[in-house]
């Protein structure tokens, strides 16, 4: 029985029955298209409804959009519908009805009705024209953002603004240009399927292979177990229409060697597994030459190397209609020679250097310290803050593998370390504490007629310092007859992550070590409502000596007892490692008020920067949100009215901070003065932009001098040329837009170091 499971015929059908297997899970789990129903409803005190009919459209078709509010309080209101149409969609303003208005600039549409007494349901009906689709993104969204407003003041409590989005799909039909190149194909070998679609996106892709199967999965992998000639035919479907095309495909009996490797670069002694992708009518027979004189008649061998060096593998397969090769390089090398200098002893408080050394082959080394702090590089620098004896393991890592080298070190006692909270607390010397308008209320001192004081209280033993924290918090606006402040999860996260952050980069403040600012930290940690303060504190070993210091604070105590705060979030790091051990953070909402919007602010260079055009210049910004699918950020240089784009950046380099380093010389720039700006760009659609500044791009010294220019004097004409038009490209050019305001500036109580 086990000799003829080795047969190679029985093997090949069941390598056949393995892809088989594959093509159906692919079946079974393909994406559909997404559906876009035209309807979207807020549920309130006042009901908000949109229908789009037809939700599903491309240029030229007229769709109507019906908005209908339902006022479930049955009293005289006067709401508010604030509706953002898509570019791509005209809505004619002669069409209005009574109470709307229309802006053609920003493409806003207000509606302003009014329910008498009693009266439940108005609705307008608006149709749209499509006139453009942006073939990159197809689905447009229609934004409503309804503001309840009733007589009665009772009601006022719960009108709160809200939004609401209808998704359509605006595109045009797909188009398949190629279902694929393949003409003739081996027997049993797996080939992959592919086809150029044009069109609107997303496109569904159904394969049916001529032999009765039927696969849901965009250009799949396949394998035919009969030779033959096969009808090919590929539906391709958007949300929109649903194209088909055929292809002939020619199945042959005649052997074709292909293999891959699970890792093509591998260390002296690792294994290495050679994956058989061949085809042919079966019976096969296999031989594998590894290079190193062994082989093997396995289909996927497995081989180790015992030398280093590169190898040639061969791969030869016959049948009975002939053989074929193929071939692969596997290179086999070692973990590289590593280690490393560092003193055996050192005072607490004081830092102490490494050195690493290594071949060439070395690609990078990690420090682990011992104490939890981990560094990149060849050199290392490091403080320990309390006494005791740590292993320092430095690693080298190359292609091959890595090498460890360890050494203990004795921490001996040092300067002494006195954990004190700050005495000064009105310091605003980070630009971010300020004494000013919350949301358009004036936050008023608060006085206090002697000094507040906070006693411990007896808690149960399993709530977090954290947890604590919200206690104390809540016990002292009790105090003062402030109403109790709600814990609220993504409040939690923004300042339990500063806290984190004070401690891991050794500062104390509320601009993050990202450059972020508190009320930008709601926004990055998804808060949707009001920016109502933060407040930190360090050096404090319990919570309620924090709570007490934000009292006696004039500039803590006007976030602490600010009569307008709703919700809460706290967060608490206790580290011996960091300078002031014990950081505390509370950040404020008011879940009645707006969130700030995002600000994208320019960090450097700074205004009127000058540097050397061979100099790599690097461009940060902020941004506090999550970029949307397909969007990213986009610098652009100016020169006059000429804007050209130098790069772009859509990941953050760390927390809420870009990077984006250019060397401008690579990018042809001249020597001159120039303006630039960074746009967020999702396709052609500008969703926001940073202010100008200017920047000076100065020659470089070292760079050898441009070639002289040869002047040619022509003759004088006899008449008047008539003039010509250039034939040369004209780039495009952009007017810049004016400059945006300052970010705004959050009111936030910090203490100093």
């Amino acid at each position: 029985m086990q000799k003829f499971l080795k047969t190679p015929w029985l093997v090949a059908s069941l390598f056949i029955a393995l892809f088989a297997a594959t093509v159906w899970w692919w079946h079974t789990h393909a994406a559909s298209l997404p559906a876009y129903s035209g309807y979207a409803r807020l549920e309130g005190p006042i009901s908000l409804e949109l229908a789009a009919t037809p939700a599903v459209v491309t240029p030229g078709d007229t769709l109507s959009l019906l908005v209908r509010l339902t006022n479930h309080n049955k009293e005289a209101a006067t709401p508010s519908v604030s509706l953002q149409i898509p570019v791509s969609l005209q809505l004619q303003a002669a069409m209005l009805p009574m109470g709307a208005t229309f802006n053609v600039q920003t493409q806003t549409m207000t509606w302003l009705p009014v329910f008498a007494a009693g009266e439940s349901v108005q609705e307008i009906s608006l149709p749209l024209r499509v006139n453009t689709a942006d073939l990159q993104y197809p689905e447009q969204v229609i934004t409503a953002v309804l503001q309840p407003q009733f007589n009665s003041i009772i009601a006022d409590a719960a009108a709160v603004p809200a939004q609401l989005d209808l998704p359509l799909w605006v595109g045009i039909p797909p188009q398949i240009n190629r279902v694929t190149n393949l003409v003739q194909i081996p027997l049993g070998q797996p080939v992959q399927l592919q086809a150029e679609i044009g069109g609107s996106g997303p496109v569904k892709q159904v394969w049916y292979l001529g032999d009765g199967r039927r696969v849901e999965v965009n250009d799949p992998i396949v394998a035919y177990s009969l030779s033959g000639v096969y009808q090919i035919t590929l539906e391709a479907t958007n949300p929109l229409q649903t194209v088909t095309q055929i292809h002939i495909l020619t199945v042959v009996p005649h052997p074709s060697a292909q293999f891959t490797a699970d890792d093509w670069s591998v260390g002296i002694g690792q294994p290495i597994t050679f994956l058989n992708q061949s085809g042919g009518q079966s019976p096969l027979r296999y031989t594998w030459d590894f290079g190193d004189g062994f082989t093997s008649d396995q289909p996927s061998p497995t081989h180790s190397y015992t030398a280093a060096g590169v190898y040639q593998v061969r791969l030869t397969i016959r049948n009975e209609f002939g053989q074929s090769e193929a071939f692969g390089v596997v290179t086999v090398g070692q973990p590289p020679i590593a280690d490393m200098v560092i003193g055996a002893s050192v005072p607490a408080g004081q830092p102490i250097s490494g050195q690493a050394y290594g071949d060439d082959t070395v690609s990078i080394y990690v420090w682990d310290m011992g104490d939890g702090r981990l560094y990149e590089g060849a050199s290392v620098t490091h403080t320990y803050r309390q006494m005791g004896d740590f292993y320092v393991l430095l690693t080298a890592l190359n292609e091959f593998g890595s090498t460890q080298v360890g050494r203990w070190l004795r921490v001996d006692p040092g300067v002494l370390w006195t954990y004190l909270p700050a005495i000064l607390y009105e310091s605003a010397s980070d630009g971010a504490v300020v004494d000013g308008v919350l949301d358009g209320l004036n936050l008023e001192p608060v006085e206090l007629t002697e000094a507040f004081v906070l006693e411990p209280v007896e808690l149960p033993p399993n709530l977090t310092p954290a947890e604590q924290l919200y206690y104390y918090i809540n016990l002292a606006r009790q105090r003062f007859d402030l109403p109790v402040l709600n814990q609220v999860y993504l409040l939690n996260i923004a300042a339990q992550q500063h806290t984190n952050d004070m401690s891991l980069f050794a500062y104390t403040g509320h601009v993050g070590s990202d450059g972020s600012y508190p009320a930008e930290r709601l926004l990055m940690a998804g808060y949707a409502h009001g920016y109502a303060g933060e407040a930190t504190a360090w050096g404090f070993e319990r919570p309620y000596e924090a709570v007490e210091f934000w009292v006696n604070s004039p500039s803590h105590r006007r976030i602490i007892l600010n009569q307008f705060a709703t919700d809460v979030g706290v967060g608490y790091t206790g580290s011996f490692t960091a300078p002031n051990v014990w950081y505390w953070t509370a950040e404020f909402g008011d879940a009645y008020g707006a969130p700030l919007s995002p600000a994208l602010r320019l960090q450097q260079p700074t205004a009127e920067w000058e540097t050397l055009v061979t100099a790599v210049t690097e461009y940060r910004w902020n941004w506090p949100q999550p970029l949307p699918d397909g969007a990213e950020f986009v610098l652009y240089l100016y020169q006059g009215r000429q804007a050209v784009r130098m790069g772009s950046a859509a990941q953050p380099f760390a927390g809420s901070l870009y990077a984006l380093p250019l060397n401008m010389h690579e990018l042809s720039v001249v020597p001159d003065v120039y303006q630039w700006q960074i746009k967020l760009q999702q396709g052609a659609t500008v969703l926001a932009e940073s202010d100008l500044r200017t920047i000076t791009f100065l020659p470089d010294p070292d760079l050898p001098p441009p070639p002289p220019l040869v002047t040619v004097t022509a003759p004088t004409p006899t008449s008047t040329p008539t003039p010509t038009p250039t034939t040369g490209p004209i780039w495009p050019t952009e007017t810049p837009r004016p400059t945006l305001p300052p970010p705004p500036v959050f009111p936030t109580a910090t203490p100093s170091p």
